[in-house]
């Protein structure tokens, strides 16, 4: 699924869309894992040009870039206007040190460390925010805390700017120079990309045997993964376990009597899911029945809760991935066909 979404961001990284070398990497990788290698291999750059006293405006990229890799987390589309729109500052001063590359910063010194300062604050911050919200309704937890740590590491990073950028108004001696601080979090960065990527290949390395082996090794006959559908089938429909927010598969499995790892397999592999979009799907179409019912002029937060969500933005995610509208577009679209 990550594989076919958010085409529209990957066309501004790359110019060979339809090639057999971008599908090949969409494919391998997935949104997610280009976004990250892209996000290294600009790190890797911007320690050697530091170290090297060549001053390129790279920092404002740092920001839009942290907001790229939340959302391609999320597999959530990112148009192009909206990827131009995040990467303008970055944009406006390479267009300075073109028309200018020996002098561009002594020119604009202060503007620039002002807008890397609130860049570096702003997206992290953001980041931090929204995935406090979304670690209690996603299986990718793993992938939110990785995240989530990248960001800490741009709040730091923002920090020591800061520092330098005050120092550039009024000096003042420091014990330790900013920028080297500045280079170890980045070399972090990268300590910490190479890891989360270790460990996910490991993890998937150890998980990923094929269907017919896991079969083999679970012990499931074909027609009782047919009896493990049919049963989730009837029970999430009829008592409508979806609705409690905090149905976890330890619960289900607990409910129904089925061992946790039989529920995880049935859903990843035959429904071809995961617990939280699967349990999703049932809530949105309960969401559906509500606002088909004449409940269409509850507020989202209030309807959200109802079928089972924590949080709006899980519920307004989910809606969008399953009917292509947001519920407050599928909401204007059913008033107007009234």
């Amino acid at each position: 699924m990550q594989n076919c979404v958010n085409h529209d961001l990957l066309t501004v990284f790359f110019e060979f869309e339809d090639s057999a070398m971008f599908n090949r990497a969409i494919k391998r990788y997935g949104l997610f894992g280009l976004i990250i290698g892209l996000f290294f291999s600009i790190l890797c750059i911007h320690v050697i040009l530091i170290l090297n006293v060549i001053i390129l405006p790279i920092p404002l990229v740092y920001g839009p870039m942290l907001f790229f890799i939340f959302k391609a987390s999320l597999q959530e589309r990112i148009d192009v206007g909206t990827v131009l729109l995040h990467l303008t500052p970055l944009i406006s001063f390479l267009i300075l040190f073109l028309l200018n590359p020996t002098g561009w910063y002594n020119e604009v010194d202060i503007p620039y460390m002002l807008a890397v300062f609130c860049l570096l604050t702003g997206y992290p911050v953001y980041v931090l925010f929204k995935s406090s919200k979304l670690k209690a309704e996603t299986t990718e937890v793993n992938k939110i805390l990785f995240v989530e740590n990248l960001a800490l590491l741009g709040v730091a990073a923002a920090f020591f700017f800061g520092l330098l950028f005050f120092n550039m108004i009024m000096p003042f001696d420091f014990d330790v120079n900013p920028l080297f601080v500045v280079i170890s979090l980045m070399i972090i960065s990268m300590g910490l990309i190479i890891w989360y990527v270790y460990t996910t290949r490991f993890e998937a390395k150890k998980e990923g045997s094929p269907i017919g082996e896991e079969l083999i090794h679970l012990n499931l006959s074909r027609e009782t993964i047919e009896l493990y559908k049919t049963k989730l089938n009837s029970i999430m429909e009829s008592e409508q376990l979806f609705l409690d927010a905090n149905l976890s598969l330890e619960g289900l499995s607990v409910y129904t009597n089925i061992p946790k790892h039989h529920i995880s397999y049935v859903i990843n592999n035959s429904l071809e899911s995961n617990f939280y979009e699967w349990l999703a799907k049932y809530r949105i179409a309960y969401s559906i029945q509500l606002l088909k019912s004449g409940t269409d002029n509850l507020k989202l937060e209030f309807l959200a809760n109802l079928c089972g969500f924590n949080s709006r933005t899980s519920f307004t995610r989910y809606f969008k991935q399953f009917n292509g509208l947001s519920p407050s577009e599928y909401r204007l679209k059913m008033l107007q066909n009234i």
